[in-house]
């Protein structure tokens, strides 16, 4: 018998060579061949014709001495996909689209300013708290279940938050819709890349993040369509026909199994974690007010139950979030220029509402319609950022998106003043939304791709905490430069008021009108026609050096990450290595998982027992 020649398929940057196994028989080629072009990474196949046995191996070819992974999906992978991509909007819209209703909710709820921040931050605090926890929940119980849960739970937090009848009561809501959202966001980008790989994985990615994160700019606008035909309330039940259909949808389509493994999970260091996200972020939430008690203490509470949990995490043997995972340059770089990205998305949202509102004289609805042009751009250049890092890798696509970014705030410093075109607005917010979509994508798919499946749960936990931890550092450090500028604003105006003009204006009143944009407009409605229109002309020349000055953090910080990302990420050739071998090894496992016996399988509580290594080769016999 012959030998058989090997068969290449795939394009010519990912060939597939199947070729026999040394020593093994040569039988049933054809039956190998048909394995291999099937596009699956086969690694034995056990053929018999007229008695003959043969074993070859499949794989990928090597790039660099490294095995690249195959492409992989699920059944119904585009039925999947769009199930979890529903579920990352479910997650998502409810992160802004009570900020429209604020007004109508002070009103009715009869909210002071400090309670209605606590109310449109409670969401955005309880699911940054718990998402690392969660992650890990899900990896050891099931990524699957975890969904299926956090969707449940959304529909009646959802209802609950519309009903509330005081401040409290919505708070204690909006948190408990948060750990449901806590559920289901970081658990969608888990399952993506539990159940797709190669070029498939990269292209979910770009699409789950586009759209999902896009769906965050939308809030407003529906909330704002909402509130014009209904009671505030309104705006917190869109989310649930959306997190049904989701509930529906995962039952039937998303497989049951995805990776998970048998060990145990590190309850103790969970605690210690909510402890510590959820302090951090309050505290910088309240940071804008000045520094007082409250802050201080849950600084050092942060802090503590911060030292503690990496102290713990550093010493058990199975970690919540492990440090030297964590450690590669593809890790945490990826997950810096992921607080830059989305950072710069929220707390551009939040310079620009009130921007476009305060300076530009728009309504609600219309600032809020500005922002479509980053929406847009968003899902639009996520795709791209796709095909970008297949062809130039993770390293400069980041680094253009991150350049984009840098280039919209440029855009919002310099043309965004009294008086500004329309298509000023509308090209920094694009700007800023291609950005985001084209370091994001990159930015989440390294941080689950950097580590073994059985672990990506500590991916898209860092993933989503790029969002929620980068938006309300972003948000916090922006409105407290805004607030600072603003005032030094009048400061300096009222220091070159005559003694007269001065004693007439009072005390009281100017504290008023250096405190916010909002007060300068309730002390202008006293004054005369004349005084008051100056007056107002003046808060929209103090309000734009704020703007000026945050932007000019931001861009800062967008400089930096452009540079880092440059200097510490690998190139694409070292990333390709990296990340294939790693791959590699999930694919090995998975493939071992699957053979795996399921423990309790009858009644599909438990995940699969965790395989064991396979056995070392045996050593040829002497001679």
């Amino acid at each position: 018998m012959r030998p058989a020649r090997p068969a290449q398929h795939g394009s010519p940057r990912l060939k597939y060579t199947c070729a026999p196994r040394p020593g093994s028989p040569l039988a049933a080629p054809w039956v190998f061949r048909r394995a291999c072009a099937s596009g699956t990474l086969v690694r034995d196949v056990t053929a018999t014709k007229e008695g003959g046995v043969a074993q070859r191996t499949c794989g990928p070819a090597t790039a660099g001495g490294v095995p690249a992974a195959a492409d992989r999906r699920p059944p119904r992978a585009g039925l999947v996909l769009a199930t979890l991509i529903l579920g990352a909007i479910v997650a998502n819209i409810n992160t802004s689209i009570s900020n429209v209703a604020l007004p109508d909710i002070g009103q009715a709820l009869n909210a002071s300013n400090q309670q209605l921040t606590f109310i449109t931050d409670a969401y955005q605090i309880a699911i940054a708290a718990t998402v690392l926890y969660l992650g890990a929940v899900g990896d050891r119980y099931g990524r699957k279940k975890l969904l299926l849960l956090g969707a449940a739970l959304c529909i009646p937090f959802s209802i609950l938050s519309s009903m509330a009848h005081g401040w409290q009561g919505l708070v204690t809501a909006q948190m408990a819709t948060g750990v449901a959202g806590g559920m289901i966001y970081p658990t969608t980008l888990s399952l993506i890349t539990a159940l797709y790989s190669g070029k498939t994985m990269t292209r979910a990615v770009a699409l789950w993040m586009g759209i999902g994160a896009g769906a965050s700019v939308f809030g407003p606008l529906v909330g704002g369509f909402l509130l014009q035909h209904f009671w505030w309330g309104s705006v917190f039940l869109v989310t649930t026909p959306l997190a049904a259909v989701v509930l529906g949808l995962a039952f039937f389509v998303v497989p049951r199994r995805s990776g998970e493994h048998s060990g145990k999970v590190d309850h103790p260091g969970g605690v210690l974690s909510v402890l510590a996200v959820s302090s951090f972020v309050v505290m910088v939430v309240l940071l804008p007010q000045g520094i007082k008690p409250a802050v201080i203490g849950l600084l050092v509470t942060a802090a503590v139950t911060g030292a503690l949990f990496v102290l713990r995490e550093k010493r058990t043997p199975e970690p919540l979030f492990d440090f030297k995972l964590a450690a590669a340059p593809t890790f945490w770089v990826a997950f810096v220029a992921g607080l830059v990205a989305f950072g710069a998305l929220i707390g551009a949202v939040f310079i620009g509402q009130q921007f476009t509102q305060n300076v530009l004289g728009f309504d609600p609805l219309k600032a809020a319609t500005m922002t479509l042009a980053m929406a847009i751009a968003m899902i639009a250049s996520a795709p791209v950022a796709a095909r970008l890092i297949t062809s130039i890798g993770t390293r400069l696509t980041m680094a253009a998106g991150l350049s984009s970014i840098a280039l919209g705030f440029v855009t919002i410093a310099l043309t965004w003043r009294p008086g500004a075109a329309v298509v000023w607005v509308l090209v920094g917010y694009a700007l800023l939304g291609c950005g985001v979509g084209v370091a994001g994508t990159p930015s989440s798919r390294s941080l689950t791709a950097s580590l073994p499946v059985r672990r990506v749960g500590m991916g898209s936990a860092s993933a989503d905490l790029t969002k929620d931890l980068g938006g309300a550092v972003f948000q916090a450090i922006l409105g407290t430069l805004l607030t600072i500028a603003y005032a030094q604003y009048f400061v300096r105006a009222f220091a070159q008021l005559p003694a007269a003009q001065a004693q007439k204006l009072g005390r009281s009143a100017a504290a008023e009108i250096s405190s916010s944009f909002a007060g300068a407009r309730h002390v202008a409605e006293t004054l005369p026609g004349a005084d008051a229109d100056q007056l107002v002309a003046a808060a929209r020349d103090a309000f734009t050096d704020g703007k000026t000055l945050a932007i000019s953090f931001a861009l800062v910080s967008a400089l930096v990450g452009v540079a880092l990302v440059l200097w510490k990420y690998p190139r694409h050739q070292a990333e390709q290595d990296e990340l294939s071998a790693i791959a590699a090894k999930n694919e090995d496992y998975l493939t071992r998982l699957e053979a795996a016996p399921t423990p309790g399988a009858a009644g599909g509580g438990e995940a699969a027992q965790e395989p064991a290594a396979p056995p070392p080769p045996r050593a040829p016999p002497p001679g």
